[in-house]
């Protein structure tokens, strides 16, 4: 059985198939690229994942449990949370802050304990507090740790968010084009904090447009087109396909 499993998954818009008869294992502890030209339906796909589309048709596995259908705060609190392609911040907060609004939602003590300031409160909140720090140090925004969140770089905006789905403590990672926007430099800092987290034993699915940052982090890839899968498996073998090289007609793929 694998960790997280879709079945004949498909999405229509109207008469629009965004995808169709999705097949896919994605395994624990893995980094999984998802690739495609734009508008194969990569980011639908995320989408469905993580409970912000429902499939039309299919279904999807978590632990052998079935998600597809739920909410996207019940998927998150079973541990799959994603990212988005543009930076989503909390207006008017510092980087310590947004980190500590997005750990909110794995607290289990209620208002009432945090009111009285209870044992039971407290010791919940130094753990937080600690695992904010831990992340924080992890991705390099220490030093940032009070300045405002939307001041920050467009590079250190990406890392934020992506310590803000970590703060979850997810299983599963879903970054949506975390390195937008980059240039090279910056992007192959994004990749090393990355591997850094599925070091933490966090499973990756990662969309990326930068072949040439996916193939240095990817243990496999998936290749969509037109919203079916056309490729998958060992990144240096997959984009040397013809179907692969087709679909990308005119794209630099390494």
């Amino acid at each position: 059985m694998s960790f997280l499993e879709l079945n004949q998954v498909t999405k229509t818009f109207g008469k629009l198939a965004a995808l169709e008869d999705i097949d896919l294992q994605v395994n624990k502890g893995e980094i999984l690229g998802i690739v495609g030209p734009n508008g194969s339906g990569k980011t639908t796909l995320i989408n469905i994942i993580s409970g912000y589309f429902r499939p039309t048709k299919g279904e999807i596995l978590f632990n052998g449990k079935k998600i597809s259908g739920l909410r996207p705060d019940r998927i998150a609190s079973r541990g799959i949370v994603r990212t988005f392609q543009s930076n989503v911040l909390f207006e008017g907060t510092t980087v310590i802050e947004s980190m500590l609004i997005s750990a909110y939602q794995q607290y289990k003590t209620n208002h009432w304990q945090s009111f009285f300031n209870t044992r039971a409160w407290k010791q919940e909140n130094e753990e937080v507090v600690g695992r904010v720090i831990e992340l924080i140090k992890l991705l390099d925004l220490l030093n940032d740790t009070f300045l405002p969140a939307d001041g920050l770089s467009h590079g250190y905006q990406r890392l934020l968010g992506i310590a803000m789905a970590m703060i979850t403590n997810p299983s599963v990672l879903l970054l949506d084009e975390p390195t937008t926007g980059m240039n090279h430099e910056e992007a192959m800092f994004v990749v090393d904090k990355i591997k850094m987290l599925r070091e933490q034993g966090v499973t990756i699915i990662l969309i990326e447009h930068n072949m040439k940052v996916l193939m240095g982090v990817v243990d496999r890839v998936v290749v969509l087109n037109f919203g079916t899968k056309i490729a998958e498996g060992k990144p240096e073998v997959v984009m040397n396909k013809q179907e692969v090289i087709e679909a990308y007609l005119g794209t630099e793929l390494i």
